[in-house]
């Protein structure tokens, strides 16, 4: 007997089609299932992208805030961001929601936090798959001193650090932000991308925009400034190189010798300039440079002896210089005054493509404003930055590298080097 009867089904099916009396209807909701099937399936594995990247980001937060409290507090302290990430604020007593649980493993120095859940599909139950599992690790160690190379120093104040990133930051080391204000410490509109080992903040962060990842540690404790001992570069009492306002009008490549500037230099230029070796001390009147042209230096440190003396960077400038390789101040490009310590004084940085600033720039009185409008420190070998706030706003690409880890590259006993907490998977 044959079971398959062809030309009957052949017939069969050419009638349906023939027919005008609902036909069509039937044939729609016979394509609609595997339409309905592909539609459930990319909206469940969207929605289960975010949730695992959700669920990363907590587990990230979780495992570097565990190993910055240490062993003692470590489980409590990982637990609790968890919970506060993923639905619970309770950290005295978590009580899970039933999609997720968690591991957190303590080791010495390292914290490593799992995070599993069965994730509730929102379509393809109606198919029989009624949860996606979802598996997320994190693992943080800690060391001694600190990973950041961007120190803020003010207690207290809001958007001690304010971050406004429309294009891309990058920083192979973290950002320590000292402010305890409890609304905003660390303020960011993060509309690129970001990348950063570690925020640490003593206060609490606000974001908005694009995710950051890893989020920012709020509650870390305060890092002292690592260079408040340090012999500044130059004595109040050495003679001035030039006593009042000194300007310099280029149309061609110029060169520019060190010395003390009393009242201040501005430069205008619209060709290259070339900063000899040395210190270029500033004494009651700013640095000003008005150029669109290239400013080269190497081993140069530029210092700012009082409140009188900020740094004005105007202009297009491509600003590439590097700080001394040997001396008493070796790897310092920057140096702020002790006698600008009861101020905020406001320094402005306009950065151009190809710009880079090669070793620490210390400005721990300081406001810096620095705009960022092509790339910066691309080719630097090492930079950072301790100041008192930063205003940091960004429309290009801006990088900030870790010292070299064969140690050739200035940085502060514990400052920058790798300590503090960082992710290591």
């Amino acid at each position: 007997m044959n079971i398959l009867n062809l030309p009957l089904i052949r017939h069969c099916a050419l009638a349906l089609l023939k027919c005008r009396s609902g036909n069509f209807g039937l044939l729609a909701a016979l394509v609609a299932i595997p339409l309905i099937a592909a539609l459930g399936v990319a909206i469940d594995f969207a929605a289960a992208v975010n949730r695992k990247a959700a669920m990363q980001s907590a587990a990230d937060a979780a495992a570097l805030a565990g190993a910055a409290a240490g062993v003692g507090s470590a489980q409590k302290i990982a637990v609790g961001f968890l919970g506060a990430h993923l639905g619970s604020n309770d950290t005295q007593d978590l009580k899970e929601p039933p999609s997720w649980n968690h591991q957190v493993t303590v080791e010495r120095d390292t914290v490593a936090v799992a995070v599993n859940e069965d994730y509730e599909t929102a379509i393809m139950h109606m198919f029989g798959f009624r949860t996606v599992p979802i598996s997320v690790i994190a693992k943080a160690a800690r060391g001694s001193g600190s990973s950041a190379c961007i120190l803020i120093l003010d207690p207290g104040r809001a958007d001690a650090l304010k971050i406004i990133n429309s294009n891309s930051v990058t920083s192979e080391c973290g950002f320590q932000v000292n402010s305890s204000h409890s609304q905003r410490a660390f303020y960011a509109e993060n509309q690129g991308k970001f990348a950063a080992p570690l925020i640490a903040v003593t206060g609490q962060s606000k974001l908005s925009g694009r995710l950051i990842s890893p989020p920012p540690v709020d509650g870390s404790p305060v890092v002292p400034d690592p260079m408040a001992g340090m012999p500044e570069p130059v004595s109040p009492n050495d003679a001035c190189t030039s006593q009042s306002l000194k300007t310099i009008n280029s149309q061609g490549k110029s060169s520019l010798e060190p010395g003390i500037y009393c009242g201040g230099l501005t430069v205008n230029a619209t060709d290259e300039l070339t900063l000899k070796p040395g210190i270029y001390a500033f004494r009651r009147g700013a640095l000003t440079l008005n150029t669109s042209a290239k400013v080269i230096g190497k081993d140069v440190l530029f210092y700012f002896e009082d409140a009188q003396s900020p740094l004005f960077l105007n202009g297009a400038a491509i600003l590439q210089v590097s700080a001394p390789t040997s001396g008493a101040h070796a790897g310092i490009l920057m140096f702020q005054g002790r006698q600008a310590k009861d101020s905020s004084v406001q320094f402005r940085i306009n950065t151009s493509a190809g710009s880079f600033y090669n070793g620490a720039i210390y400005l721990p009185y300081a406001v810096v404003d620095w705009n960022v409008s092509g790339s910066l420190n691309s080719e630097s070998k090492f930079t950072a930055l301790i100041t008192r706030v930063l205003n940091l706003y960004v429309s290009g690409t801006a990088f900030f590298k870790k010292p070299g880890e064969e140690g050739k590259d200035f940085v502060p006993n514990g400052f920058g080097r790798g300590g503090g907490v960082r992710l290591v998977e």
